[in-house]
């Protein structure tokens, strides 16, 4: 004789909260989202910073090559 399906739930702790019902799956990520940012505006606003901060590097990286240059032809006319 087969196990009757209340003789196999029968260990199973019933679900508090809704009826005894399924759960029901939760919202995407998609609705939750504020309709004025989506996932292009936060790329493409990560993607500035990255860019903003690259080329702030990189005009302190040539500052600092354009006075140690102006310091060696100084030292090196005097």
């Amino acid at each position: 004789m087969k196990p009757a399906l209340d003789d196999i739930l029968k260990g199973v702790p019933s679900q508090d909260g809704n009826g005894g019902k399924p759960l029901k799956p939760s919202k995407s990520s998609e609705t939750r989202r504020s309709p004025g940012e989506t996932q292009l505006d936060k790329i493409t606003a990560s993607a500035k910073r990255v860019l903003a901060e690259e080329a702030q590097a990189r005009a302190e990286k040539t500052a600092r090559l354009r006075a140690a240059r102006k310091a060696t032809e100084r030292d090196g006319n005097s």
